[in-house]
């Protein structure tokens, strides 16, 4: 038995896979037997639910995936058995595909022999697999005898209580592999359902767990941090309500999923908040805001833009700022026709050339004079900074730019940089991910460690986060840009 799947819609649409094999994972992971694209099916989890065969049948199960499965427009809830033409989709807006289950070819079984056969004109009784025997020598006595006992085959009622016994034995076969399917179906259906029960309230319990340990390290800061107090309690309120609602909460995968949804948004909200908790934020403001400006870019086109840099070099006639390559060009590559900065605190705009930009990372050098120059950030990290998962970080730039109130006053109040705290929970060779804020107009933004240096640069964040998940380009990158000749 194989299970046919053609795609209906999605990146693979038009397609069709024939799997064999049992279980079968579909998802958006390597390894899974059913894949979807990586990057443009985004309603599909990396292991998003999987599809055994039980006897001749088919039975897919969602695997806690984050859009959940339908089939046939009803979300699953259960195991559910797949029939020819069934439609499954991914996500309540996620890609299609309609199931097909394709029997094995099996050759036809020849008749059973009858018992009996004729071979040179004589009748054979017995085993039908042996070679009929030649008709015996006969004695000169034998053959003037005048009496022969006549050979005859079976009757018409022998032929027919032959058959009726094979048509019966075959009728038992059936009904007993019938029964014992019956048997095995129903023994995987109970096991499969108590499988589910014992998951959900191991889910259960570790959920409950990691609500505790939350609560614990909320307290713990409460203690530490007077300042912090407001928005610690309002945490401690939310840790609460998930406790007590994941201990009365039913065995129901759905309500399991949503709540731990919820308590993954307290545990990033705990970590924004143990980070600032740890940063001496008014410090690293005063030491580093004033060199933050406002970039203004202007295109062929007419469009403007705004983003956020930062001074790293001053003399007395200028000196240079860094930001992101994409905030000084479009997505052609196309250099924008007029840039300019606005420092923090003041309404000046300058102009501003484009240095160089980096072969790689997403970074841009500009050059910009201002007589008598201009602050600097406080320092700069080495290139060989090690950055650890779960350290403070704040980030000073202009997200939204001239949208939050009062920025369309700039030319008369001057630019006013935002900073925000959060963690770094995330570190890959040429990406660092922080559990903080950003927005447009936050890309080229400086990235900060607790003693104030600059440890990498905001250049964007994850669709569908609001902003609450965003990435920087590590130090080493901006090194490489400024050494570059």
């Amino acid at each position: 038995m194989k299970a046919q799947f053609t795609f209906l819609s999605g990146s693979r649409a038009g397609q069709t896979d024939v799997l064999r094999q049992s279980p079968i994972a579909i998802g958006r992971h390597p390894q899974c037997e059913l894949k979807f694209d990586p990057d443009k099916d985004l309603d599909v989890s990396s292991r998003h639910a999987s599809v055994t065969r039980v006897g001749d049948l088919w039975v897919i199960r969602d695997l806690g995936s984050t859009n959940g499965t339908f089939v046939n427009g009803k979300k699953l809830t259960q195991d559910h058995v797949l029939v020819t033409n069934d439609v499954l989709r991914f996500g309540p807006n996620g890609p299609q595909l309609e199931f097909t289950a394709i029997p094995d070819a099996r050759a036809t079984p020849a008749p059973p022999a009858t018992g009996f056969e004729r071979a040179s004109g004589t009748v054979v009784f017995g085993n039908p697999q042996e070679a009929p025997s030649a008709p015996p020598r006969l004695t000169p006595e034998q053959l003037r005898s005048p009496r022969r006992t006549p050979v005859s085959g079976p009757g018409t009622s022998t032929k027919v209580r032959i058959e009726v016994h094979r048509q019966t034995k075959r009728l038992k076969y059936t009904a007993i592999g019938m029964f014992l399917l019956l048997i095995l179906l129903s023994t995987a259906y109970l096991w499969q359902t108590a499988e589910s029960e014992r998951r959900l309230t191991e889910q259960r319990q570790l959920l409950l767990g990691q609500v505790d340990s939350l609560m614990q390290e909320i307290e713990s800061l409460s203690s530490g941090s007077e300042g912090l107090r407001t928005a610690l309690d309002s945490a401690q309120t939310v840790a609460e309500q998930l406790k007590h609602q994941l201990a009365e909460a039913p065995n129901d995968a759905t309500k399991i999923n949503e709540l731990r949804r919820r308590l993954d948004a307290a545990m990033r909200q705990q970590r924004t908040l143990a980070g600032a908790a740890a940063v001496d934020a008014r410090t690293i403001a005063a030491e580093n805001r004033d060199a933050i400006a406002m970039v203004f870019v202007q295109f062929p086109n007419g469009q403007v833009f705004t983003g956020t840099a930062f001074a790293v070099r001053s003399d007395a006639t200028g000196g240079l700022l860094i930001t992101n390559k994409h905030v000084i060009s479009d997505t052609n590559g196309t250099l924008a026709s007029r840039i300019g900065v606005v420092f923090n605190g003041t309404p000046q705009n300058f102009r501003a050339d484009v240095i160089r930009v980096h072969p790689e990372a997403d970074l841009a050098l500009l050059r910009t004079t201002v007589h008598r120059g201009f602050p600097v950030v406080k320092n700069l990290a080495d290139s060989s900074r090690k950055v650890e998962m779960g350290e403070p970080a704040a980030v000073l730039g202009f997200p939204l730019g001239l949208d939050l109130d009062g920025g369309q006053e700039w030319s008369s109040q001057g630019v006013a940089a935002t900073l925000t705290l959060g963690t770094v929970s995330r570190i890959l060779p040429t990406l660092l991910q922080l559990d903080s804020y950003g927005a447009q107009g936050s890309s080229g933004s400086p990235i900060m460690d607790r003693r104030g240096n600059v440890i990498g640069v905001l250049y964007g964040g994850q669709a569908g986060s609001n902003g609450r998940i965003i990435y920087g380009v590590p130090i080493r990158y901006l090194h490489q840009l400024l050494n570059a000749q």
